[in-house]
């Protein structure tokens, strides 16, 4: 026990230290919400995969594998070719643009795009709403380590480690929150490479491993298993081709290069850092299925294993990657979320001028403000981290995949339907989140098996189509802006 809080100290303190090392370099408010130009493609890469991954792969994700199996891992494939197909469908001409209209977050993007502020203010809105519970589940798994492996009390590891987040973020923006995004990838990569081998081995091997793990859950050692087939496509899309709206703050790392080779080496660097974290999950998965097969909370599965089978120096780094991996999202969406509220909500409807030392103590503040809200939640949020991690993404997916694939490559997208695209594709994921409750008493089973993703998404792109044919076409200002090279 003194082994792991000593390391965990030691690493608390070295992101401290990244925060106030960086708050030396932000100069002002375009530094702080993006480091513009001044990250290299290393960086970037791992930002975005750590951002994307979150907690809930480390915890949530592993947890949810135990219980299903093989139906979950063409998801789990899907989401680590993501970064690749979102750079060729989303990347480049994203870049260009946040170039062009200099944009801070990708609301200015949406805003420019449907020339509306109103356009900007209902994605900031959508954005804001699923923030705060995805940042309290990330720290909800936080806790949950302090008090599984520390005997630190819940609230108590809570807050300490939200608190030093917070802190981080608040002083050094997007350099600390990108550097330390680099460093916690190369700890997560360590901290798997050393968990999997020892999970599998006490196991008794992979094939012993997968024996045993279709005695005990024979359904699981198939693509579909206890679920239905619509499912497991669903969830291959869901956390695949939907990464393009549900992951927003990983999309913002397609803003801070100025050049196009910078951000496709970037996204090389992201498909093999996912592809080898994604691998070990699914191993380390069905061995904790294996050796923890009475085990009701799915999520504790990687702090247990650690605390059983590894010694405290080896299991002390990998508690720092799992820290890590949640401190990576929390700390990206939180300043994400600051942007948001200073850029286009407080920037745009005070008609205020907002640069300068005065634009960045306001983004401190609001980053500090949203972080403590989201600590307030945390207190007590509901049990499953990847489900509540799902259902936020779910949201912003069905709202913003098909105005922003539209907006970029369809001139003919309007004002109108960009906005009600955005509130069609969100309500239609609740209501679709709503009808599988009622029918299965669950947030996780839905009708037919089709994620709300796909259904709200749909919605969102019917929609989109069907006003643009009845609304006046976009100004030729934003033509050029948007399609004239």
């Amino acid at each position: 026990m003194l082994t792991y809080t000593t390391i965990i100290i030691l690493y608390f303190f070295g992101m401290l230290m990244l925060g106030f090392w960086f708050n030396r370099q932000v100069k002002s408010k375009k530094d702080y919400f993006l480091a513009k130009g001044k990250l290299g493609s290393g960086t970037i890469g791992f930002s975005y995969s750590a951002t994307q991954m979150s907690g809930s792969s480390y915890m949530g994700g592993v947890g949810t594998i135990k219980m299903l199996g093989y139906n979950f891992v063409p998801g789990a494939v899907a989401s680590a070719a993501a970064p690749w197909f979102t750079y060729i469908l989303l990347g480049g001409r994203l870049r260009k643009v946040a170039s062009k209209i200099k944009a801070i977050t990708l609301a200015d993007i949406i805003g420019a795009r449907y020339y509306s502020k109103y356009a900007s203010l209902t994605c900031t809105i959508i954005m804001l709403v699923a923030f705060v519970p995805l940042i309290a589940a990330q720290l909800k798994a936080a806790g949950n380590v302090f008090e599984v492996l520390l005997g630190i009390p819940y609230l108590a590891g809570l807050f300490i480690f939200g608190g030093i987040v917070i802190v981080y973020t608040v002083l050094g923006g997007m350099y600390a929150v990108a550097w330390t995004d680099l460093i916690q990838g190369f700890i997560m990569i360590v901290g798997f490479a050393i968990l999997v081998p020892v999970a599998v081995n006490a196991a008794g091997g992979f094939g012993v491993m997968h024996q045993k793990f279709a005695e005990i859950n024979p359904q699981a050692i198939t693509f579909t298993g206890k679920m239905s087939p619509g499912w497991v496509v669903s969830a291959f899309l869901a956390w695949g081709f939907f990464q393009i709206g549900g992951s927003p703050a990983s999309i913002t790392r397609f803003l801070i290069p100025d050049d196009d080779q910078t951000l496709r080496k970037a996204m090389v660097y992201s498909v093999v850092f996912q592809s080898f974290i994604y691998l070990s999950a699914t191993l380390i998965a069905i061995a904790g299925a294996v050796l923890l097969p009475n085990l009701e909370q799915a999520d504790l599965t990687v702090p247990i294993l650690i605390r059983q089978f590894l010694p405290p120096v080896l299991g002390g780094i990998i508690i720092a990657a799992v820290l890590g991996a949640v401190m990576s999202t929390v700390d990206s969406v939180l300043l994400l979320a600051g942007s948001l509220v200073v850029e286009n909500i407080y920037g745009q409807f005070s008609n205020r001028e907002i640069d300068g030392d005065k634009g960045l103590s306001i983004a401190r503040y609001v980053t500090f403000a949203i972080g403590l809200l989201a600590l307030l939640v945390a207190i007590k949020p509901p049990a499953a981290i990847l489900w509540i991690v799902t259902m936020a993404f779910s949201l912003m997916a069905s709202a913003f995949t098909f105005p922003f694939l539209l907006g970029l490559w369809w001139p003919g997208a309007t004002r109108a339907a960009g906005i009600a695209g955005m509130i069609c594709g969100a309500v239609s994921c609740v209501i679709w989140y709503v009808l599988g409750y009622m029918q299965y008493q669950s947030f996780s089973n839905w009708i037919g098996g089709i994620w709300p993703v796909l259904f709200g998404a749909s919605v969102s792109l019917l929609v989109i189509v069907i006003v643009s044919k009845f609304s006046m076409p976009p100004p030729k200002d934003v033509m050029k802006v948007f399609f004239e090279e």
